[in-house]
């Protein structure tokens, strides 16, 4: 079985599974990527720093304290926070891309 999504690249056209891979840039920043496996085309998919890594650890926390919370109040408010914790990572992850990509 084929791992990964299929997709067609933009450069060759070729279709391939996504495979993807890691590689560690400055300022403990993590960059996932895929290559195209005919041409070496690269595709930037996302970027960490500490920073996201801690916010993504913290949201699933609080996503296990969610299913195990059984008061609708409490889950409707976590579910809050949690949307929240997300947006947030959201716009660091753009701002790491933008940082990475334009620099």
């Amino acid at each position: 079985m084929m791992e990964g999504m299929a997709v067609h690249c933009d450069n060759c056209k070729g279709g391939f599974h996504i495979d993807l891979q890691h590689r560690w840039l400055e300022d403990s920043v993590e960059e996932t990527y895929f290559t195209c496996p005919y041409c070496q085309t690269e595709y930037s998919s996302f970027y960490t720093d500490t920073n996201v890594r801690e916010k993504q650890r913290s949201i699933s926390k609080l996503r296990e304290r969610f299913t195990a919370l059984k008061d609708p109040a409490k889950r409707d408010v976590l579910q809050e926070r949690i949307e929240r914790e997300q947006a947030e990572v959201k716009v660091m992850m753009a701002e790491l891309k933008q940082k990475h990509t334009t620099g």
